[in-house]
């Protein structure tokens, strides 16, 4: 079926589903093991019990009924469609964020072998029977590409570099292999994740041109059956998606280098080009790229670098050559957040904040729509809890952003245009990047939500029927407890963390997914092969519901600091044991300051398990002082002036690198890259000052829980 065709299909089912005559029906909700534990309390039931299977399935089929790239008229329909929505279930205050960004959509492009022998290459994804959606390269204007590449018409030979680490171009080098003036030729692999370090990497050695492929030892035919048969990328899957240098900071090419006209518009900023790649490049299906593997000659690649293709590799460079021409184009556009609150009936300044983005590279069905639905579902909830009766102690937002995919733009324009606010009054943001492409579980968070996440997974039921999802996640590790994953960087909660330093969650089940950014990605991949019956997204809608109401709703805010605290040396071991740093490097002062630290938490969580359930803290106003003081220990964790020429990252323990990997004390990090030792006891006593300053904020807080009137 064509795009139009499907939209007017689901369009008219949508529409009996708003009129009340499409069915609506529900899952059987089970909590605890056998038994176990239940919800606590009349919303935190509706919560469990009002996302449905049926209802987020027309949502998810409306949302991929069509490509939504951002700036494009149908991810503006989908604003409205997302807005219409949370009107419909009772929410408050819906609205519309608006910022101009830098845009890049393709225009053309096309890759042609000239030697030894000729040979266009398809640059195409194949439909697919099964999949009605896959017919997206009947149509002319969806072209492959990587956001932000460079135009241009290069020809070359070229040189195959494995992951595109430094380490394989150091390697290359010890090879004899220059790839200076040629194109480089490198597979979607870790631990070089992102496919813009990769284009970097290539551009800073001196490379003309860059093609990435997804090679089937990854993602294909080598880990299982492919889609249609099963999860993996089929030949001609292509991974879509933006290469900018985010690392320099989140939303750059708008947030900084697009400045206001007085008379209105908007100009062009002097450094536009820190985060702008320099050279061509072009995504590509493993399909094709066998045609130029299967030509270079030169040394044999090291046995690391060898994929699943069913011949040897080689480095070259050639003699294959290639002419690459890429054609994109780049404009300002708008990216659209959508806002929605449900205004806390006593601390209604106070914000938890739940997001998902919208945006999707083509139809998007796991990443992001799957997540979108699931967060329309939780809207649909709280809107039944509403009107129940149920408000929640503080104010909870709703956030659809725009701009993930191209440059992390929604969430940040809007945690800039809110700065203030969330620096004072944001309690937590939520995240969920996409609910459901499979089975497992994977939970993330700051350190002093750890406990708070693994204690919520205890009410949801398993849908694999293996008890609650917390039974089903720690039966993934030895230890039999759920293993809390570190989250830095890399989606939309890293100006939340990284910038403000909002304690955060991040959390998707995942499972076998080898149609990642490609048409594949599509209602009929996520309802027949990564979650038939939409029962780990429905669980998933049920998580996010009662987590983020426990943070609303919860008198003390559940934090755990003494975590936090208790992550600090092993930390500190992890940097100081580092390439490059000198030794010994005992960090003495910032350990004795977070053993400080970790005292003064383990006091005052000690103190809310004895006097929690005290009368006196039904005083609203104490409590409120109470958690004020909380919500100040992890923006002590931050200093204003940023990262050495990434003022964005103000973290002082986490930041993102370009590889996607985490930086851990990045300031002490980044000087042991510089080879900068004589800056590790500056930055060594800003950590401590960060450390006490923490400290403080709990003793004056237990304080104010001892002293309780009447004891």
């Amino acid at each position: 079926m064509r795009p139009a065709a499907r939209r007017a299909a689901w369009s008219a089912f949508g529409l009996l589903a708003i009129l009340g005559l499409a069915p609506i029906g529900g899952v059987e909700v089970r909590t605890g093991r056998g038994e176990g534990r239940g919800p606590r309390g009349g919303a935190e039931e509706i919560l469990l019990r009002a996302p449905a299977a049926d209802s987020f399935a027309r949502h998810l089929r409306h949302l991929t009924a069509e490509p939504h790239r951002t700036g494009t008229p149908r991810n503006m329909e989908l604003a409205d469609y997302v807005r219409d929505r949370f009107r419909e279930y009772g929410l408050e205050d819906v609205r519309f964020h608006d910022t101009p960004a830098l845009l890049s959509s393709p225009v053309s492009a096309s890759v042609e072998i000239l030697a030894p022998a000729r040979r266009k290459l398809a640059l195409r994804e194949a439909p697919i029977p099964e999949d009605d959606d896959s017919d997206l390269y009947d149509d002319p204007a969806q072209v492959p590409y990587h956001a932000y590449a460079k135009s241009g018409d290069v020809e070359a030979e070229v040189v195959y570099a494995n992951a595109g680490g430094p380490e394989d171009f150091a390697l290359l080098e010890e090879m004899g292999v220059d790839v200076r003036g040629r194109i480089v030729l490198m597979r979607y692999s870790s631990p070089y994740s992102y496919r813009g370090f990769k284009v970097y990497q290539a551009e800073s050695r001196g490379a003309k041109g860059a093609i990435i492929y997804s090679d089937p030892k990854d993602d294909g035919f080598a880990r299982g059956d492919v889609y249609p048969r099963g999860p993996w990328g089929p030949p001609s899957h292509i991974q879509w998606g933006s290469i900018i240098y985010d690392w320099f900071g989140p939303g750059e090419p708008f947030t900084f280098h697009w400045k206001r006209r007085r008379g209105g518009g908007w100009v062009e900023g002097q450094e536009r080009d820190r985060q702008l790649p320099r050279i061509p490049s072009v995504p590509m299906s493993h399909e094709d790229a066998a045609e130029i593997l299967s030509r270079l000659r030169g040394p044999v690649v090291p046995p690391s670098w060898q994929g699943g293709l069913p011949f040897t590799y080689h480095v070259g460079p050639g003699p294959a050559r290639v002419r690459m021409t890429v054609r994109n184009e780049e404009r300002i556009g708008t990216m659209r957040n959508v806002i929605a609150t449900i205004r806390g009936r006593s601390e209604p300044g106070s914000l938890v904040v739940i997001g998902n983005h919208r945006d999707a590279w083509i139809y998007g069905a796991v990443d992001p729509s799957s997540g979108t639905a699931a967060l329309l579902e939780v809207g649909r909830a709280l809107g039944e809890a509403l009107r129940a009766g149920h408000r929640p102690r503080r104010t909870i937002v709703l956030a659809n952003w725009d701009g993930e995919e191209d440059l992390l733009g929604g969430s940040t324009s809007w945690v800039k245009d809110n700065r203030r606010d969330l620096d004072r009054n944001g309690v937590a943001y939520i995240n969920v990047d996409h609910a459901a492409s499979g089975p497992r579980f994977q939970g993330g968070a700051t350190p002093e939500l750890a406990a708070f996440l693994r204690e919520a997974t205890k009410s949801v039921a398993d849908p694999g029927g293996r008890g609650t999802l917390h039974d089903a996640w720690a039966s993934n590790f030895e230890d039999g407890r759920p293993h809390v994953e570190m989250i830095v960087g890399a989606t939309d909660y890293t100006a939340f963390l990284e910038h403000l330093g909002m304690s955060c969650i991040d959390m998707s089940f995942g499972g076998p997914y080898g149609v990642y950014h490609s048409q594949y990605d599509s209602y009929a991949w996520l309802s027949r092969i990564g979650d038939p019956g939409f029962r780990y997204n429905v669980a998933m809608a049920r998580l996010m519901g009662l987590a983020v109401w426990r943070l609303a709703d919860a008198g003390i805010l559940p934090f755990r600091f003494s975590e936090y605290a208790a992550a600090v040396p092993e930390y500190l071991e992890t940097v100081a044991a580092g390439d490059g740093a000198p030794r010994p490097m005992n960090m003495d002062r910032a350990r004795a300051a977070a053993a400080r630290w970790l005292k003064s938490a383990s006091r005052f969580e000690e103190e809310v398990e004895r006097r929690g359930d005290d009368p006196a803290l039904s005083d609203s106003g104490r409590i409120r002082r109470i958690n004020d003081l909380l919500l100040k220990v992890p923006r002590s964790m931050t200093e204003s002036s940023g990262l050495s020429g990434r003022p964005f990252f103000k973290h002082l323990l986490f930041a993102p690198q370009p590889t996607y990997r985490p930086a851990l004390i990045p300031r002490i990090f980044e000087a042991i890259e510089r080879g900068d030792h004589d800056a590790i006891p500056r930055h060594e006593a800003e950590l401590a000052a960060a450390f006490d300053r923490a400290s403080r904020h709990l003793d004056r807080a237990a304080a104010l829980l001892i002293d309780q009137p009447g004891r």
